[in-house]
């Protein structure tokens, strides 16, 4: 019995430790360091070559790494970074048109059970301003709440984010960036991202939890824009009126006629 109750204890523990607090800020206002809106080069990448492209393309699958950095100011200790790079077969405004939609990341990112966007804005230049609470499962038992801030930008072909400092997440800081370049009638899409996990999460957990949800957000990305590509395609056009209709074609020139 009074091992049952402990058990119970330690559920409900690990379920309200990683309960937010949007009352207050973050413990900081920013530590690692924020990725620019702008060519992948300056976010850290090799430049991506035609027969780079042309195997991505051919492989179907993503490349990437997930390592631990070395701690410094700017990455505490245990600090993990994501880096991808993948061909999806889809233009690239297919791909923004799912990186965008914020509320279906669960559908192909794993562990994130919830994103709810609680503030937009659109820029002048045809970006927007996206702020959105996260929340994440880690099994067996942790649960993580964090918000984040993104800035998307079409003209830049990417998109920046980092948290939003004004409240207080679990994590300790979390910033990245996207950015997606035409390829034939496809994608390369590039991904990075920096993020520090709570201390109260074991470090093993840690680790082969980043490595699980990195390696299914790089696979499911694909097929995720393929079926939003088949959903626009599969969308019926705005008919006419048949008044109108009928209007358009009297106005129209008859062929044959100076």
């Amino acid at each position: 019995m009074r091992g049952r109750c402990r058990i119970g204890v330690m559920v409900v523990l690990l379920s309200i430790a990683g309960a937010e607090d949007t009352g207050k800020p973050h413990s900081h206002s920013g530590v690692f360091r924020r990725h620019k809106l702008g060519p992948p080069k300056q976010a850290g990448f090799a430049p991506v070559t035609k027969s780079i492209a042309k195997r991505l393309e051919a492989s179907g699958k993503a490349e990437y790494v997930v390592t631990a950095l070395k701690p410094s100011d700017s990455s505490p200790k245990g600090t993990m970074r994501c880096t991808s790079t993948c061909y999806v077969s889809t233009p690239p405004n297919v791909v923004w048109d799912v990186l965008m939609d914020l509320p279906s990341y669960p559908k192909f990112i794993a562990g994130i059970s919830h994103v709810a966007p609680y503030r937009k804005k659109r820029t002048l230049t045809g970006g927007q301003l996206v702020s959105a609470r996260y929340t994440v499962r880690i099994p067996p038992l942790f649960k993580v709440v964090y918000f984040l801030e993104h800035h998307y930008e079409p003209l830049q072909k990417s998109m920046v984010w980092h948290l939003d400092y004004s409240r207080s997440s679990d994590v300790f800081d979390s910033v990245g960036y996207w950015h997606v370049d035409a390829h034939g009638s496809g994608s390369i899409v590039y991904y990075t991202q920096d993020s520090l996990l709570p201390s109260w999460i074991p470090r093993s957990v840690r680790k082969t939890f980043t490595k699980a949800a990195m390696s299914a957000a790089t696979q499911k990305l694909e097929p995720a824009c393929r079926q939003a590509m088949g959903k626009q395609q599969g969308r019926p056009r705005l008919a006419l009126p048949q008044g109108l209709q009928q209007r358009l074609q009297q106005l129209a020139p008859k062929r044959g006629m100076d």
